[in-house]
């Protein structure tokens, strides 16, 4: 973790990473979406990833996990291991020795689409 010229802190590659290399793996503290969105302005908001299909439940994942910058052109993606309660972080593209890893916030598969339409979203 360094300073990131994206956003404040960011998780950078301590070595040369290969396309499908699995980056880490993070548990997750998993609550609730209700529970999260009662107070709109908790910081720990910006932290959490969806990890189920209905949108019930949210986690911060530990680790890096929840320190990685979004990127439109990420390197990497992230998934939840349902059976292991970890969010799985893996190399999309190969990522050079000290640049940093980025991540799409709209989801896994999102590499390309742009987050301004959810970031400027009505809140919850």
């Amino acid at each position: 973790m360094a300073i990131s010229t994206i956003h404040g802190r960011g998780v950078f590659a301590q070595r040369a990473i290969t396309t499908g290399t699995i980056i880490e793996e993070c548990p997750i503290i998993k609550m609730k979406l209700q529970e999260m969105t009662v107070r709109k302005q908790m910081l720990l908001n910006y932290y959490a990833f969806m990890i189920d299909e209905q949108n019930e439940y949210t986690g911060i994942a530990l680790g890096y996990g929840s320190l990685y910058n979004h990127s439109d052109t990420c390197n990497a993606t992230y998934y939840f291991d349902k059976e292991k309660e970890l969010m799985i972080f893996e190399a999309t593209h190969p990522i050079a020795k000290n640049q940093e890893i980025t991540i799409n916030y709209l989801g896994p598969n999102s590499d390309g689409k742009s987050i301004e339409n959810w970031v400027n979203k009505p809140e919850i």
